[in-house]
């Protein structure tokens, strides 16, 4: 019987360190945002590379590795900031979209992860505050700048799970 729970508590810390993830180390957003043309949009996204940092810190707190510990490095360059004007968006000429190169450098290289990113408006409904329309949401309101960071940040933490 002592085997027996000795063996499920072992069992039980190795599925715990499994699903806790790697230990992170850095998180490094950099964004152009002079690629953003809708001038009530750009008063909103001004912090979008502090913003999203945080976002993922928020989601990996768990994760975060120790000063003299190695781990996980992640590295966001945002390329792209689509704000159509709400009227290019009902006309469907214009879209809403952040884009970003993703790369992160594992301490065991081979299983490091390079990917794009793309979190567009249709992906978002799931991240507004509850009670939120998403009919009335502008591209230069909070929540709409919420919600796609959490979508953007929700997506990179998830490959560090």
């Amino acid at each position: 019987m002592t085997q027996l729970i000795r063996t499920a508590a072992l069992v039980s810390a190795m599925a715990t360190a499994a699903v806790a993830g790697p230990k992170v180390s850095e998180i490094d957003v950099t964004a152009d945002l002079s690629a953003i043309e809708n001038h009530s949009a750009a008063a909103v996204w001004t912090s979008l590379e502090t913003d999203l940092e945080t976002a993922l810190a928020e989601r990996l707190i768990g994760q975060i590795a120790d000063a003299d510990t190695e781990g996980a490095e992640i590295h966001v360059e945002i390329d792209s900031v689509l704000l159509a004007s709400n009227f290019e968006q009902a006309l469907g000429v214009g879209e809403w979209v952040l884009k970003g190169d993703v790369d992160i450098d594992m301490p065991d290289a081979s299983k490091d992860m390079r990917y794009d990113l793309t979190v567009s408006a249709d992906q978002l409904d799931a991240y507004y505050p509850e009670g939120t329309d998403p009919a009335t949401v502008t591209v230069d309101s909070d929540a709409f700048y919420s919600a796609i960071i959490g979508a953007f940040a929700g997506n990179v933490a998830s490959k560090l799970k």
